[in-house]
């Protein structure tokens, strides 16, 4: 469990967390809770139930206040969001981790989609705040992505981090390129043997001859393009790209319209064979 001294997180956060959790539990939930995490139940000695957000609100900071810790409030945030609580209700667990995340990523932490808590890039101004607590699927909904880029951007892929989803799409990109040409090579060699301009590229461009110079400017710009993506995004032997950071929503937005900027290329392609010269 991760610990932190009281400094950073401060009775203010506590007390924000206590009203967000609050909502989640009943009074009998609340009361198992401090049992299971050692917190002392103050209703039982006052011999009356108080609300359930002061309930909690008293407990955590009493244990914070006792250890100069903020473990036992992210052991009070990890009790109640566990994901199979809300296997049922993906908008509600949604809300959940917006609104603890909206206190905790200016502290330096952040509630992940597994139900714990763990460090992170600490946000300082409210701009910031914002793009952090949009969604990808939020902002991906904004924009004009091609549709064999989307099918990649599903809910199980993003639940993993940005990265996976963009990495995910740029191999639909090469899956394209295979059932186009026809091969089953990857990477590389499969841009070498479906471009060919040495012997004979196995996707053309409609009405595209590669007579003349502006018709061959146009089929570099094409391979180019899937190159970038490639050496960007596809080359598994980097595991991850370096000039992009994979917890950033920017950086995946631009990787996956630098996707379908390519796939939207690719409409205009045919195959060899169905090339009309």
């Amino acid at each position: 469990m991760i610990g932190d001294f009281m400094s950073i997180i401060d009775n203010q956060d506590i007390e924000a967390i206590s009203k967000i959790l609050g909502e989640e539990l009943n009074g009998t939930t609340i009361t198992s809770m401090f049992k299971d995490l050692g917190f002392k139940d103050h209703d039982i000695e006052r011999g009356f139930t108080w609300t359930k957000w002061r309930r909690i609100n008293e407990s955590t900071s009493e244990m914070c206040d006792k250890t100069n810790n903020a473990s036992p409030l992210f052991n009070v945030i990890e009790y109640v969001s566990k994901p199979s609580r809300y296997v049922n209700s993906p908008e509600k667990w949604k809300s959940l981790l917006k609104s603890i995340n909206s206190i905790l990523i200016f502290k330096g932490y952040e509630l992940k989609d597994d139900g714990r808590v763990f460090p992170t890039k600490i946000v300082k101004t409210f701009d910031e705040a914002q793009n952090r607590l949009k969604s990808l699927t939020e902002e991906i909904s904004t924009l004009n992505l091609h549709h064999y880029v989307t099918r990649f951007c599903t809910e199980e892929l993003l639940k993993k981090n940005y990265f996976h989803a963009v990495f995910e799409a740029s191999k639909g990109l090469f899956d394209r390129i295979r059932l186009l040409s026809g091969l089953t090579f990857d990477g590389q060699k499969l841009i070498d043997e479906a471009f060919n301009f040495k012997k004979q590229p196995l996707i053309m461009i409609r009405e595209n001859k590669l007579y003349t110079q502006d018709e061959k400017n146009q089929y570099y710009g094409l391979i180019n393009s899937i190159k970038t993506c490639l050496y960007l995004y596809r080359n598994h032997q980097a595991h991850t790209p370096r000039i992009y950071d994979e917890l950033s929503l920017n950086d995946a937005i631009r990787g996956l319209m630098l996707i379908s900027l390519t796939h939207e290329l690719l409409d205009h392609c045919v195959p060899l064979y169905d090339f009309d010269e």
